[in-house]
């Protein structure tokens, strides 16, 4: 753990002064569209030439338009993009979505975390092989050493009419809860045991993750700081019992890395869904993916996504639903049973992740403290009602 800190420690101090750098010497543009911008201003038409049209030939961008622009753990932007004859006969993407790293503050959240980097290897590498309603990728670029990143999504609120809210914001109905079900299982299942994921793509397996993170931040322990902090939002059973849930989440995760491995999100809760004027969500905001089990996932956006109410109502049925569409998509379910066990032991995820948020915001608040009450609430329900901390006794079949 030492030498992680270490490393950790090295980075930061790389990525201080790399952003001192440009910031004394400002570095020449990039035009070649592997290597990212420093921001967003310095999107060129020849850099958007290199990442929109490499496969049309004769393809070129004559014009960019930045529009509406908001920062956060990054900085996002619309870019609307025109095209010469030939890039408009292919129906090039004109209306695109930008997310990237110009400033300090951004590199530190989610550069040196390599969250920056991951949700680039998605939009450029993974997000094609996928029959999901995320938004389409047109291009990802990450640099290591000084954590500056780009992607380059559709920009599904001008293309299909998305709704981005939080769980303050909505509430999922079933016809969302639904959609939510079929999404997950159409990336696990197209993914399912792919050799590429910590072949090709070189994904970390969630337990792997988790122990990285925890070297490097105190997640774990933070976490545990957090629920003793977040007092009555987290049910009177479990607060009796918060001294076992540390062992328990890792203890989760290595029986959910022992079990068959897919695509995992990582970070399914409702603020990182869309609505569409349809009424069903899917998914965005992928910079946390890593390798593992289905139930990771699953547990966490059922627990975290639905009322406490509806949750306890639908998810044996969504789970089946759930099962039936992973099949269709080409994985191998399990049964039902050891599905249930899968899906109650995965639990710990969301909570420990959002109680790991609420000890942040004490000092900064990086998501609004209604929306992370909402979620401890929603999660510690669930793992006292699928009796989670003592399900990890049992070994759900490979």
């Amino acid at each position: 753990m030492l030498r992680e800190q270490f490393d950790f420690l090295g980075a930061v101090a790389g990525v201080v002064s790399s952003r001192v750098t440009e910031r004394v010497r400002p570095p020449a543009r990039a035009l070649d569209p592997d290597v990212p911008p420093v921001s967003v201003t310095d999107v060129t038409p020849q850099w958007l030439t290199g990442a929109l049209c490499r496969e049309v030939p004769g393809a070129r961008v004559v014009d960019v338009t930045l529009g509406a622009s908001s920062s956060g753990t990054s900085f996002r932007q619309e870019l609307t993009v025109a095209y010469n004859d030939a890039g408009r006969a292919a129906q090039l993407p004109e209306l695109l979505f930008t997310k990237t790293t110009p400033g300090l503050v951004h590199r530190l959240l989610v550069g040196v975390t390599g969250a920056a980097g991951a949700e680039a290897l998605f939009y450029r590498d993974i997000r094609r092989h996928l029959d999901i309603g995320a938004p389409r990728g047109y291009h990802g670029a990450w640099d290591p050493r000084t954590c500056r990143s780009l992607v380059l999504t559709e920009d599904v609120a001008r293309t299909r009419g998305a709704v981005f809210a939080d769980a303050t914001g909505s509430m999922v109905d079933r016809v969302g809860a639904e959609s939510m079900v079929r999404e997950l299982a159409a990336y696990h299942g197209r993914l399912w045991e792919d050799p590429r994921l910590e072949g090709g793509w070189g994904l970390r397996d969630a337990l792997a993750w988790q122990r990285n993170f925890n070297a490097k931040t105190r997640f774990d322990t933070g976490a545990i700081v957090g629920l003793r902090l977040a007092g009555d939002e987290v049910p009177a059973v479990l607060r009796r019992r918060v001294g076992e849930v540390r062992a328990a989440f890792m203890r989760s995760l290595e029986l959910n890395v022992g079990l068959p491995r897919t695509l995992l999100h990582h970070d399914v809760h409702p603020g990182n869904w869309f609505a569409l004027p349809s009424g069903e969500l899917h998914l965005y905001d992928w910079q946390g993916i890593a390798s593992g089990n289905w139930a990771l996932d699953y547990s966490y956006a059922i627990s975290a996504g639905l009322s406490i109410e509806d949750r306890r109502s639908w998810e044996r049925e969504l789970l089946a639903l759930y099962l039936d569409e992973l099949g269709a998509a080409g994985g191998s379910p399990p049964s039902f049973d050891d599905a249930w066990l899968a899906y109650r032991q995965q639990m710990f995820h969301g909570l420990i992740l959002w109680a790991y948020t609420f000890l942040v915001g004490k000092v900064a608040e990086l998501q609004r403290d209604a929306h992370v009450r909402t979620l401890i609430r929603r999660t510690g329900a669930a793992v006292v009602d699928l009796e989670s901390l003592d399900s990890l006794n049992r070994t759900p079949a490979p």
